[in-house]
């Protein structure tokens, strides 16, 4: 019975332990060394991943973090084991791709994807509470356009071949790293110095992608079953994340409640709602938060992995037009990008709802 708890989890309490055992993962991944409120963070990882791979030249941003490479590796290996993975897609790449890159820019804005709102605010910061709010109501939002019939064309079914390019990708570039390679930037200071022991990084990448795959992890579905669906068993998993980073936060001296400033984060309650709130409403359109597209992706799904190469794409913007915010506050180009990705967003939703032509 426990091992099909886990195997295939679809009970309040499992999908809660799941939960509970992420939230564990990503502060002790804080105590042996990523940044404050950082243990898991898919945007901010790509943008270090990003810098890595030389595209883009903040070296203080840079570094091959093994949790994204493990993700994708980790979900593979889950749906393979499972016979879940399957390979489809060419619905949307398009659509997917440019979602994905407003999903990074919406949390660069804010500083930290979906599960780092979870993390900031079990730290004690009122920012993070902030975004996490935006971020639930975002995803209300879109349940308008997902009850007027909101969707895509059907998923093709594709080669099998076609799904193995990410996660052997992947592989290549864990191995790499492992070996120290001098093809990959790094950073000897800044956020991207910053960074748990690779194996023990590595270990947990493998564990949040795998567990992620099992329990179809992802804080922004949860509250969107819990919207439309009345659904709370997912919603079980997100809270007991919540709780105990909370609890372990408080047990080990971290949780400092504040409304003024976090390590590396701004005060600007306005835009942290508006940022996350335009993550939560597209990341329910293309189907999942960046950590849900890298799970995604690592299971076969192709539009996920063009939603990935945005994210990608965007985090090299990001860099090099200015549009991450910073202690210092939110920037101009950061607002602009906010906008823009309610206006793609917006757009979207209207043209793909019920009885409209639906994009590819």
């Amino acid at each position: 019975m426990i091992r099909r708890m886990f195997a295939y989890p679809d009970t309040a309490l499992a999908l809660a332990l799941f939960g509970g055992l992420f939230g564990v993962a990503a502060i002790l991944l804080t105590a042996l060394g990523n940044p404050a409120a950082t243990g898991l963070c898919a945007s901010c990882f790509l943008v270090n991943v990003a810098g890595a791979l030389h595209l883009h030249a903040k070296a203080s941003q840079s570094y091959l973090r093994p949790e994204i490479l493990g993700i994708v590796l980790g979900a593979f290996f889950a749906a393979f084991s499972s016979r879940e993975h399957r390979v489809r897609g060419f619905a949307s790449p398009v659509v997917h791709f440019i979602g994905g890159a407003f999903l990074l820019l919406g949390c660069e804005v804010f500083i930290g994807c979906p599960i780092k709102v979870l993390l900031r605010t079990a730290g004690g910061g009122a920012v993070g509470l902030a975004g996490l709010a935006g971020l639930g109501s975002g995803v209300v939002f879109s349940t308008l356009f997902l009850r007027d019939g909101f969707g895509f064309r059907t998923k093709a079914v594709l080669p099998e071949a076609a799904g193995l390019v990410l996660p052997a990708a992947a592989f290549l570039l864990l191995l790499g790293a492992s070996m120290g390679s001098d093809l990959f930037a790094a950073a000897d200071f800044g956020g991207g110095a910053n960074h748990a022991p690779f194996a023990a990084s590595a270990a947990a990448g493998l564990f949040f992608g795998a567990a992620g795959q099992r329990s179809r992890f992802c804080v922004t579905g949860s509250i969107r079953n819990a919207a439309l669906l009345r659904d709370f068993r997912e919603g079980a998993g997100t809270v007991a994340f919540l709780l105990a980073a909370l609890l372990l936060n408080a047990l080990l001296g971290k949780f400092s409640p504040t409304v003024t400033l976090e390590p590396g984060a701004h005060t600007d309650f306005l835009w942290a709602f508006l940022a996350m709130a335009m993550v939560g409403f597209g990341a329910i359109l293309v189907s999942g938060c960046p950590f849900r597209q890298l799970v995604l992706a690592g299971s076969g799904d192709l539009d996920a992995a063009a939603a990935v190469a945005g994210m990608l794409v965007a985090a090299s913007f990001s860099v090099a037009f200015g549009v991450g915010s910073s202690p210092a506050g939110v920037t101009g180009a950061g607002k602009l990008a906010v906008l823009s990705g309610w206006v793609f967003f917006l757009a979207l939703a209207a043209r793909n709802r019920k009885g409209g032509p639906q994009v590819g």
